[in-house]
């Protein structure tokens, strides 16, 4: 009995010097992990944050500076003041993912709002239903940003 309990220690003893190490590791490792994503959370969630702030503030001034030269009068626009609004466009379309479908909705919409304000009086109410429509999908997707960005994913 005494050489059994002798061996079974000997065993107990080789396990824990070549166990423990490993099972340190682990945790160790797994600890590391979770540290990484939080420090990746604790990066992303702000630079989310200005993207979203940046966003709203392209889509104001398209949507603000397109029902003026809508209201305005297509004879009343300048190039510049186009230039302006095409420019705001592009910006936009580079700022979202054109992977996701409310994204690609808004490009649609932002696209239809702009190109009816060169058609005239025959594209006013294409003009209205897409400036409409350009705020309320850009209402959905800033706010299912603003969620992502809350929930830290």
């Amino acid at each position: 009995m005494d050489r059994f309990v002798t061996i079974l220690s000997l065993v107990v003893a080789a396990l824990a010097v070549f166990v423990g190490p490993l099972v340190s590791w682990a945790i160790a490792r797994r600890q590391l992990e979770g540290s990484q994503r939080i420090a990746s959370r604790q990066l992303v969630g702000p630079m989310r944050q200005a993207w979203i702030v940046e966003l709203r503030r392209k889509l104001a001034e398209l949507l603000s500076s397109a029902l003026h030269y809508f209201v305005a009068g297509f004879e009343d626009r300048t190039d510049q003041e186009y230039r302006r609004l095409t420019e705001l466009e592009q910006e936009v379309v580079l700022m979202v993912n054109s992977h996701e479908q409310d994204h690609e909705a808004l490009i649609a919409t932002v696209r239809k709002m702009v190109s009816a304000l060169d058609g005239g009086k025959e594209l006013d109410k294409q003009f209205i239903d897409a400036h409409h429509e350009t705020v309320a999908i850009a209402q959905r997707i800033l706010k299912a940003e603003w969620n992502r960005v809350k929930e830290g994913t």
